[in-house]
């Protein structure tokens, strides 16, 4: 009796898509999962750095003000930054803070309209800024602005979110120096327009307590957009993933939809700029 071996089918154990386009998929899914990984890890980073005690950050962080490099240059006018700290204390006293957060404004040199809040407590404005606001109240809004970035420590979120992000590339093998900036910023991007509105809320809120309107707000942004239309800069922290100017001044101006110029005039500055 003789034996034959049978013919195999040609397509067994052979893939029947191109290489190239398994590949590919492949690939792919590989992106998804670890784009999935980098949003678990920076919102995760981020919730868990909410919850340290303000106390602890402070401590931490002391005089420095962290992660703004030589953009702050201390300006030494004593006169508008006791001014400035004086708006920053009339506005927290309405907004609830933690009973053990206490903030510190500094001025700084810059000719950049900007502002911004940063770990311990701290709220930068600079010159820039504080020359180009056409009344308190418009300088009130930013300011209380930056008091909700810290009552709601967004700060120290963004803070422990990029840590989470980069130890989790750094598991992953990644060169988390070279990638987590760009991963960060695609996380980053609807996470910030959302805690900016937020913040913008707040500070309407704060705004009409002290003074009992939202009205000259809107202005704020019409300054800052024109800034941006007048030396085509990079767009400066203060409106740096935030919702479209357009729409932000839309909202400012229907909040201060019932506010009567007439019977509640603007405040000027109170400190004149002397440079």
């Amino acid at each position: 009796m003789s034996y034959e071996n049978p013919e195999v089918p040609h397509e067994v154990n052979v893939a029947r898509d191109h290489p190239v386009g398994e590949f590919l998929r492949l690939l792919a899914g590989l992106g998804v999962c670890v784009l999935a990984l980098s949003v678990l890890l920076y919102l995760c980073g981020g919730w868990l750095a909410r919850q340290l005690p303000f106390s602890l950050e402070q401590r931490w962080v002391g005089e420095r003000i962290v992660g703004l490099g030589a953009l702050v240059e201390r300006d030494d006018d004593a006169q508008l930054a006791a001014y400035l700290d004086r708006l920053v204390q009339s506005l927290a006293a309405t907004m609830q803070l933690p009973a053990d957060m206490t903030l510190r404004v500094h001025l700084s040199a810059s000719d950049v309209p900007n502002a911004f809040a940063t770990l311990g407590g701290h709220i930068v404005v600079t010159r820039g800024l504080y020359r180009r606001m056409p009344s308190e109240n418009a300088l009130a809004l930013v300011l209380a602005h930056e008091i909700a970035h810290l009552r709601e420590r967004d700060p120290i979120a963004a803070a422990g979110s990029s840590a989470g992000l980069s130890l989790g590339l750094l598991l992953l093998g990644a060169d988390a120096e070279k990638i987590a900036p760009a991963m960060a910023g695609l996380v980053q991007m609807g996470y910030s327009r959302r805690a900016e509105s937020l913040a913008d809320t707040a500070a309407v809120q704060a705004v009409r307590a002290v003074y009992g309107h939202a009205g000259g707000t809107a202005a704020v942004f019409e300054v800052l957009a024109d800034y941006q239309a007048q030396f085509g800069i990079a767009v400066p922290t203060l409106l740096s993933t935030h919702p479209a100017d357009a729409a932000r001044i839309a909202a400012l101006r229907e909040a201060s939809a019932s506010w009567d110029a007439t019977r509640q005039p603007l405040l000027p500055l109170a400190v004149a700029d002397k440079k």
